[in-house]
C-alpha cells in the first residue's frame, strides 16, 4: 500500500495495524467507510437541525469509530469533538463542528486509497 500524507490528515499505518497487516482487509473496510460516512453525516445533519443532541451524539460516536479504523485520524478527531459537545449540550459548537467534520470526511473520501 502506498499512500503519501504530508498533511497529518491520516495514519494508514496504524489502521493498517488494526487490520493485522491484511492490506486487502483495510481497503474493503476504506471502500465501507466512504459508503456509510456519507449516511452518518446526514443522520448528524438531521440530528443537528431537529435539536436531537443524543441522536448527534450516537452518530458522532459512531463515525469516529470508523474514521479511526481507516486512519482519517483529523475526522475522528473532529467526530469525537462533536461527540462531546453533544454530550454537553452545546449546539452551538455542534453545528460549528459539523461543517469541519463535514468537510473533513469529503477529503477522506477523495483522498484515501481505493481498492488496488
Amino acid at each position: 500500500m502506498k499512500f503519501e500524507d504530508n498533511s497529518g490528515r491520516f495514519d494508514l499505518n496504524a489502521a493498517l495495524e488494526r487490520f493485522s497487516g491484511d492490506t486487502e482487509l483495510l481497503y474493503e473496510a476504506i471502500a465501507i467507510f466512504k459508503e456509510e460516512s456519507v449516511s452518518h453525516l446526514k443522520k448528524v445533519r438531521r440530528f443537528l437541525s431537529e435539536g436531537n443532541l443524543q441522536g448527534v451524539s450516537e452518530e458522532a460516536h459512531t463515525l469516529k469509530a470508523e474514521c479511526g479504523a481507516v486512519g482519517a485520524v483529523t475526522a475522528q478527531f473532529l467526530s469525537e469533538s462533536i461527540d462531546k459537545a453533544a454530550q454537553t449540550n452545546d449546539i452551538a459548537a455542534s453545528n460549528e463542528l459539523y461543517t469541519k467534520l463535514e468537510e473533513e470526511v469529503q477529503i477522506a473520501i477523495d483522498e484515501l486509497p481505493d481498492i488496488a
